[in-house]
């Protein structure tokens, strides 16, 4: 928040910094603010740098989300995707004593780097395209969050007592519940509405038609697939690298 913050006070002319000749506005403002080439290279390297890192931390964390689901039997091709093995695999067999945190799901992270790999090649052939599927991304985690929130007021409402860990908000948690209820229905909605006035198809915000293709196609691939071989989350998995 303090770095957005700091931004906005330094953007100075908003249309020169949107048709600033480096093709980057972050780059402009970067220049308007310091003057400076060199301070400018350096705060550009910086960001570049934090992107990067991040990116190897949502890597490691949707390629281990895809792995798990893998072993729970909710994606298609289940037992490929749900092997555990690198080029260690072999040394932690024929030595026992070496530790089996040095495993990492190589198929999974294979499948991910993929996956985004193509989803930024979307950006060369059309760029309102790529601003949706990345908007998409934000509708999937506050519709995630809503369902959630959602199944558990009305689970407050129900006959059954609800079992509650050791920390709760007590009276407070139904009001936050439905406050946070009403704040995500907010976001969804302007998070799909066209960003430009005219509407045409070269501003339109797709991020609802893709949206909607995405939950068409896990209906379908719950009625086909996830029906019959998803049971939930497996518990167990036993020391020799199998599934149980």
């Amino acid at each position: 928040m303090a770095f957005s913050i700091a931004m906005l006070f330094g953007i100075g002319d908003i249309m020169f910094v949107l048709s600033s000749p480096t093709k980057f506005p972050i780059i402009q403002i970067f220049l308007t603010a310091t003057g400076s080439k060199g301070a400018t290279t350096a705060m550009v390297c910086a960001l570049v740098s934090t992107l990067i890192f991040t990116t190897f931390g949502l890597l490691a964390c949707a390629s281990r989300l895809t792995w798990a689901f893998a072993r729970d039997k909710g994606l298609p091709f289940s037992n490929y995707f749900a092997k555990v093995w690198s080029l260690l695999t072999a040394l932690v067999m024929a030595y026992p004593k070496v530790s089996k945190h040095y495993l990492i799901p190589v198929r999974a992270i294979l499948l991910v780097t993929i996956v985004i790999c193509l989803l930024g090649l979307v950006n060369i052939g059309a760029a309102t395209a790529f601003q949706a599927l990345t908007s998409l991304s934000l509708i999937g985690y506050y519709t995630s969050y809503l369902l959630l929130i959602t199944l558990l007021v009305v689970r407050r409402f129900g006959a059954k007592e609800i079992p509650w860990g050791p920390w709760t908000l007590g009276r407070w948690g139904l009001p936050i519940n439905l406050f946070a209820m009403g704040y995500s229905i907010l976001l969804i909605v302007f998070m799909v509405l066209p960003p430009y006035r005219p509407v045409n198809a070269a501003n339109m915000n797709y991020a609802s038609l893709i949206f909607g293709a995405a939950m068409i196609t896990s209906v379908v691939l719950w009625f086909v697939y996830g029906k019959k071989a998803y049971w939930g989350p497996v518990r167990e998995v036993i020391e020799d690298l199998h599934i149980k």
